[in-house]
Formats: structure tokens, C-alpha cells, sequence
């Protein structure tokens, strides 16, 4: 009993300390990681089907280069939708976390960075179309501009949280906003909506399981490898 208190009551050794930082920091990590999945699958089905939106669409209208007002409200609401879920979760991130208060303004700065973003990217284009840009080059300008910028924010927000997932997504994003600006109006569209949602929605699965696999390693259960 002596013998069992006094090495209960002993100091931790550094490595001991640092040990048990970094596995609290996990567990932080993989909690404010928790609605990553959620948030890939809801930006995976508004471009899915927005973009093909947009591109029925333009079929039925090959002489026009912008898309009708309810294919384009169509669009805007499903981005929107995908803005709010963004918003709300990244805001609930760090939620009910003590000592994360730090977590809490990340989540909430990288939700709301998605509104401020999407809308600079709407200004600048109408900013360019006033300055004298085409309007048959718009279709090209607004979907490879908010695909950039979308990738880019899954690369912060893989860096942020540790995600691996996030930042494959975020390096595939900036790759094909580049690629997309190549490809004809308005096959383009559909290449975003198969190509851009598609990959949100595997790697949203892909996060999904990486999260799991994380708590597995926390909890000890699983085996070494998860």
C-alpha cells in the first residue's frame, strides 16, 4: 500500500509529460476532426449536382453562354446549403471540448472564411465583367476561381486538423480548377460535378475511416496497425 502511493504520488518524468500531451492533443484532434466527413459529403453532393445542373442546362441552351436563373439559383442555393452545414459544424468543432477554446475560434474562422472567400470570388468576377471581359468567358472564370479557392481551403483545413484526406482533396481541387479552365463549355461542368464531387464524396468515406482508425489507436483497440 505504501510502496503503491508513493509511486502514485511520484513526478512524471519528462518523457513521461510529453507522452501524455500528445495523447491528449489526439484526442482533441480526432474530436474536432469528428465532422469533417460531414462537411466533404455535403460540398460532394451540391457540386455533384449542381454542376450537372449547369450542364443539362447548357445543353439545352448552347447559344448562351450564362445558365438560365433557375439552373443558376439551383446552383447558388445547393453551394449555399453546403456553406451553412460548413459553417455550423466548423463552429461546433471544439464545442464542449475544456481547455479548446483555441479549437473553437479555428472552427469557427474556417467556416465563416468559406462565405468571405465565395463571395470575393463572385465580386471579382463581376469586378472583371464590368472591366470588359467577355461573358462567354464567366463559365470559365467562376467554377476553376471557387474550385481554387475551395482547394485551398481543404489544404488549411487539412493542415489544421491533421487530415491527410483534407489535403489530398485540397491538392486534387487545385489541379483540376487548372484543368477544368482547359476543357470546352460546357463539358466542363460535368467534369467538375463527376470529377470534383465525386472525389468529395470518396474521400468524405476516405476521412470518415481515417477517423475511426484514429479512435481505434487512441482507445488501444484494433492492434498496433488499426
Amino acid at each position: 500500500m505504501t510502496d503503491h502511493a508513493a509511486s502514485a504520488d511520484a513526478p512524471l518524468t519528462p518523457e513521461r509529460m510529453l507522452a501524455l500531451l500528445e495523447d491528449q492533443q489526439r484526442q482533441v484532434t480526432a474530436r474536432t476532426a469528428a465532422f469533417v466527413p460531414w462537411i466533404l459529403t455535403a460540398w460532394g453532393i451540391a457540386w455533384v449536382i449542381g454542376f450537372i445542373v449547369l450542364w443539362a442546362d447548357a445543353l439545352g441552351h448552347p447559344n448562351d453562354a450564362m445558365p438560365a436563373p433557375a439552373a443558376g439559383l439551383t446552383f447558388a442555393a445547393l453551394l449555399a446549403a453546403a456553406g451553412i452545414v460548413s459553417t455550423v459544424l466548423g463552429a461546433r468543432s471544439g464545442r464542449g471540448l475544456r481547455g479548446t477554446r483555441q479549437a473553437a475560434f479555428t472552427g469557427i474562422v474556417y467556416g465563416n472564411t468559406w462565405w468571405l472567400g465565395s463571395i470575393a470570388v463572385f465580386v471579382i468576377g463581376q469586378a472583371l465583367r464590368s472591366g470588359g471581359m467577355p461573358e462567354e468567358l464567366l463559365p470559365v472564370f467562376y467554377p476553376s476561381a471557387f474550385i481554387l479557392f475551395a482547394g485551398l481551403m481543404y489544404l488549411m483545413g487539412g493542415l489544421i486538423w491533421n487530415a491527410v484526406p483534407m489535403l489530398v482533396l485540397g491538392v486534387w481541387s487545385v489541379v483540376l480548377s487548372a484543368v477544368g479552365a482547359l476543357i470546352p463549355h460546357p463539358t466542363a461542368y460535368l467534369v467538375y460535378g463527376c470529377a470534383g464531387g465525386g472525389a468529395f464524396l470518396v474521400v468524405a468515406g476516405w476521412s470518415a475511416w481515417w477517423l475511426r482508425r484514429s479512435r481505434r489507436r487512441l482507445t488501444g483497440t484494433g492492434g498496433e496497425r488499426g
